[in-house]
């Protein structure tokens, strides 16, 4: 296939949107069992038809505890049953390696709202019975022991960038390789009270030797979101959009090393990229100040010298609600959930970094308590060269 020109290709793009079909196909169901301190994965292959945009994945399970013992939510909470989603393509790049809770979150950035949430607030009054009526996206509360109580999380595992911008698409109708996700329920899914719940879905009122909660009914659902029957040349091939299937879209979760307090904390991010969004998950456990009261400020900084952004955490705070609407997690607690999560958004413009000058993330933390943890929940677009066919 000869190479198409930027213009040719969001040429080829718009003949897409215009006249394929977008397809929602239930594409992989399953149970699954959990054991705690033990890894759960599940692997499957996603179907090969059609330009994929992304996937759905719909996780049900039942909680439970021993009589007198309680179950509460984290401040994380749901999204931190999944402590692992990976979606690697045809080619064998590893495109997503992250946690469940950096998926809600950058879904909720970039829809704009809460992912997946419905309107509850006391004070919205509705004559026709608008609400969060659903047993899905919602808190289990504090589960109280011998009373079971079934939770459903869905979360989105994007591979192109929007419904409009197809940059990262796959197209998978071939036979000779296979786009693979595998997600993991969190081994840590709990802990008693007095350990760092950071990581945990839900806190025990008792030791975990004493009384283990139990997750069983564990079934999932996988749906596969497409662009079917494509325009096709004279010859009958799909013409595609090959500038959008030459990126990938990455989503990934690192630690880029202990936080050292009062001074200027170096993330430097690998050139070639394009950024989105990178979410910061500050776990200070112990902290028991204000949200926000134990770091400065955080930057983006060119070569060392141009600050191109900054932002102290309440400053972060207002533009996150006029983004979302609302706030996302924070907390503080001598003996509880200490730390906070910080969204530098930059979907406006994305933030594309070249090998000329070093672009920087800095964290500054006032306060580093032992055990301390910064990990960075990274969105951006790689130029893959994948081939188009």
């Amino acid at each position: 296939m000869a190479a198409q020109t930027p213009q040719q290709s969001q040429a080829v793009r718009e003949n897409i949107l215009a006249y394929s079909i977008p397809v929602l196909q239930n594409v992989r169901s399953g149970a699954a069992t959990y054991a705690y301190g033990n890894p759960t994965n599940v692997n499957f292959l996603a179907s090969n038809v059609g330009l994929i945009r992304r996937f759905f994945l719909e996780i049900t399970l039942t909680l439970n505890c021993a009589a007198t013992y309680t179950l509460t939510p984290t401040t994380i909470g749901l999204p931190n049953i999944i402590s692992n989603v990976q979606f690697t393509d045809q080619n064998n790049r590893l495109r997503i390696n992250t946690t469940g809770a950096h998926l809600h979150y950058s879904m909720t950035e970039k829809r704009r709202r809460p992912f997946g949430g419905a309107i509850t607030a006391a004070g919205i009054s509705d004559p026709a019975g608008l609400g969060a009526n659903f047993p899905v996206q919602l808190s289990s509360g504090v589960v109280s022991g011998g009373t079971a109580k079934t939770v459903t999380l869905i979360l989105e595992i994007p591979v192109a960038n929007s419904n409009t911008d197809l940059s990262g698409v796959v197209y998978a109708n071939q036979t000779t390789s296979n786009n693979s996700l595998q997600f993991t329920l969190n081994p840590g899914m709990f802990v008693p009270t007095g350990v760092d719940p950071y990581n945990a879905a839900f806190i025990t009122s008792a030791a975990l030797g004493t009384a283990l909660p139990t997750v069983t009914g564990i079934s999932y659902t996988v749906y596969q979101d497409f662009l079917d029957q494509l325009p096709v040349d004279n010859t009958g091939f799909a013409v595609l959009p090959q500038q959008d299937i030459s990126w990938a879209l990455v989503y990934q979760y690192i630690n880029p090393g202990p936080q050292v307090a009062g001074v200027d904390n170096i993330y430097s991010l690998p050139p070639f990229n394009v950024y989105q969004n990178l979410i910061l998950f500050w776990d200070n456990y112990t902290y028991n100040g204000t949200v926000g009261g134990d770091v400065q400020y955080m930057k983006v900084q060119i070569s060392n010298t141009y600050i191109l952004k900054q932002w102290d955490p309440l400053m972060l705070a207002v533009l996150t609600r006029n983004i979302i609407g609302t706030d996302l997690p924070g907390a503080v607690s001598a003996a509880g959930f200490s730390g906070a999560v910080y969204s530098l958004d930059f979907r406006h413009r994305p933030l594309s970094v070249n090998q000329l000058s070093s672009t920087n993330i800095v964290f500054r933390p006032t306060i580093v308590n032992g055990g301390a943890a910064l990990n960075i929940g990274q969105e951006y677009l790689w130029y893959a060269n994948q081939a188009s066919a």
